[in-house]
Formats: structure tokens, sequence, C-alpha cells
């Protein structure tokens, strides 16, 4: 019997000191500012700082259209085609990685054929394989770099302006910020265009 008694006491207790954490829990939001709690089912939690870009799913190009139809509604087929030209962007970028990984390894597979062959010396494996990378991968232009980096900023201040209007609720804000969101996506879709036309050259 008093056994009994001292494992409720215990279990009484536990439960008592894990209640005021429990609702403290469910009291916290789960979306912060540029971050965002993920609920992973019994794995715990996680929190992810999310980077600004342009990876649109089917909700999110949904989004962007709505806002389109409801606060510029003369843009909205450019804003239909130019995310349907991102994704045929990103596609064909996909393809291209995914060719050049095969060319890659069939390249490091025929020099590591050629060592064991007593062809060539793994030293000389080593130099031709990075001159393969060299002339394979692209070299980034002098100044490209610099221009990138005010790109992103800019790109990030865009995306801050939207964030903040449709925070606020604000037509007008959302109304002005909108174009200047359609103009970045043009602007990456070209920037993506020169990069596919660099990979398959």
């Amino acid at each position: 019997m008093k056994q009994w008694k001292t494992g409720w006491m215990a279990t009484a207790l536990v439960v008592g000191l894990a209640m005021p954490g429990s609702v403290l829990a469910a009291q916290q939001p789960l979306v912060q500012a540029n971050s965002v709690t993920l609920a992973h089912g019994d794995h715990g939690k996680g929190q992810v700082k999310m980077r600004y870009g342009m990876h649109m799913g089917a909700h999110q190009r949904m989004y962007m259209t709505l806002l389109a139809e409801k606060y510029t509604p003369n843009s909205v087929g450019e804003w239909q085609s130019v995310m349907k030209e991102r994704e045929r962007l990103l596609e064909q970028l996909r393809s291209a990685r995914e060719t050049a990984s095969e060319e890659k390894s069939k390249m490091r597979d025929q020099l590591r054929e050629k060592v064991k062959s007593g062809e060539i010396s793994s030293e000389q494996m080593e130099q031709q394989y990075k001159e393969w990378k060299e002339k394979n991968r692209g070299t980034v232009p002098s100044g490209e770099k610099e221009n990138r980096e005010a790109q992103r900023e800019k790109f990030k201040q865009v995306h801050e302006e939207f964030d903040a209007a449709i925070a606020s609720g604000d037509a007008a804000k959302i109304k002005a910020a909108l174009p200047k969101l359609l103009e970045q996506m043009k602007a990456k879709n070209d920037r993506l265009a020169k990069r596919l036309a660099e990979k398959q050259k």
C-alpha cells in the first residue's frame, strides 16, 4: 500500500512540474520574424532561418497570382509568364547539372582506370582532373562577385518591403511593392538564362 502511494505521488509531482512547460510551449507562436519553427512529430522541434529567395512552389505561385489579380490586375499575365519561364529555366538547369555530374563521374572513372593500368601516375590523374574541372566549370568574370552581392542586397530590401506591406495590409504599399518584385523575378530569369547558356556551351 505504501509503495502504491509513493508511485502516485511521484507521478503527480512529474505531471505537476511538466504542466507549466507544456502550456508555455502551446502559447509560443509557430512563425517568428524571418524564422520558422518546424514540428517534426516525435523528433522534436527545430528552428530554421529562412533565406530570401524565389523558390516558388504551387502555393507560392497561386498566392502571387491572387495578389496580382487583386492589387495589380493589369500585370497578371506577366506574372504568370514570368513564373512559367522560371520553372522552365530551373528544370533545364537541373538537367544540365545532372549531365555535368555524369560527365564528371565518367572522367574520374576513366582517369582511375588509366592509373590502374599504369598509363598515368596518380599525380598526373589529379592534374588532368583539375584541368578538366577548370575548363568545364567556367570562371566568374571580374567584378561579377561584387555585382551579385549588390543584387542580393537589393533583392533582400525589396522582399523586406514586400513583407512589411503584406504584414500591414496596406493596399497602396502592396500595390507599390508588387511591380518591384516582378522586375526582380524578370532579372533573376535573365541571370538563370545566362547561366544555362554557359552550361550548354
